[in-house]
């Protein structure tokens, strides 16, 4: 059975709430395709203290793709395109879009729980660090895998929100 309220779920829901934070993992999202979930997680992961390799960041990525591709992305679809629709001004399918929009957010908190359930195997092998410095290097390494050598949009204030949340829940 999956714990879908856990640490790493209660972490996501702040940092993805303080200010700039959820702009700017839509900008990556958008930018370079990343996975926002996987972008917390790998953040995440740098307030429990552990530096992540890039063959961290690619089992963490790999152990969510599936779930990511197959029910997170076509339920974001299907509420995106929703959107676009001029029937979107009737009441029935503004409320059917926010179904949708619950769905999708109910998906991404059951791909967190997965990947919460799995972070003794994902974490093994990674070196202690300070929260602060494993944070910056986590999320750098995310966003080197997903850019290629590209430039992408910072996420400087996703690094500085999961590092305040470190310090106030340590």
């Amino acid at each position: 059975m999956l714990k879908d309220d856990n640490a790493f779920w209660r972490f996501s829901v702040a940092v993805y709430a303080a200010p700039g934070v959820a702009a700017e993992c839509l900008a990556l999202q958008e930018a370079r395709g990343a996975d926002v979930n996987v972008l917390l997680y790998c953040a995440w992961a740098g307030t429990q203290k552990r530096l992540l390799a890039d063959s961290h960041v690619a089992a963490i990525g790999a152990r969510a793709a599936t779930w990511h591709e197959r029910v997170v992305h076509p339920l974001r679809a299907a509420r995106q395109s929703i959107k676009t629709l001029p029937e979107m001004e009737i009441g029935e399918v503004a409320l059917f879009r926010k179904n949708v929009a619950a769905l999708e957010l109910r998906a991404e908190q059951i791909e967190q729980a997965l990947l919460f359930a799995a972070a003794d195997e994902l974490f093994r092998g990674a070196r202690d660090a300070s929260a602060p410095e494993a944070v910056r290097a986590n999320v750098a390494a995310y966003l080197r895998a997903k850019a290629a050598g590209a430039t992408h949009p910072p996420a400087d204030r996703l690094i500085a929100a999961a590092s305040s949340y470190q310090e106030h829940t340590a």
